[in-house]
């Protein structure tokens, strides 16, 4: 007899334990259904704001696309504005620089030419009292060519 009562008494035990773990884990699932529910709700919540704030931002990025687009459009037509403008200077650099050179090959000339002129009575009577040529190239060859005072390519593009 009193082992029945202690096996009695230790099979309520088990069913006491056994309706303790049972309220515990229904506590708990309640709980953990509960944190579910406030999670979906703020999924929810965060969503509602979150897609309009998207749908801004696609017109906001397709808005900067178009101004950078206009912009590069803009720096491009800048460019080329500033290349045909190079192009243009150094064209009028070399037509200005070439007349200059023309004009001065022709006035030294003319000045070796006026000089010579006013000269030659004097290297005429020299030249007939010595009885001997001028050493070195006669007037007409000593006149300056506006080839010769072209200045090389070299030294052009240093300008």
């Amino acid at each position: 007899m009193g082992l029945d009562v202690f096996v009695e008494l230790a099979r309520g035990a088990l069913f006491v334990a056994l309706a303790v773990a049972f309220l515990v884990l229904a506590w708990m699932f309640l709980r953990l259904a509960r944190i579910f529910s406030t999670t979906e709700e703020t999924i929810k919540e965060v969503s509602e704001q979150v897609v309009p704030l998207l749908g801004k931002t696609h017109v906001t990025v397709d808005n900067i696309n178009s101004q950078l687009s206009q912009l590069d459009t803009a720096v491009g037509d800048v460019a080329d504005i500033t290349g045909e403008l190079d192009q243009t200077t150094a064209v009028i650099t070399r037509g200005v620089r070439g007349g200059v050179i023309k004009f001065s090959s022709a006035t030294a000339g003319l000045s070796k030419g006026i000089s010579a002129f006013f000269g030659s009575k004097e290297r005429m009577e020299d030249q007939t009292e010595n009885h001997t040529v001028a050493d070195g190239p006669a007037v007409s060859d000593r006149t300056m060519q506006p080839e010769d005072a072209a200045v090389p390519l070299e030294e052009e593009e240093r300008f």
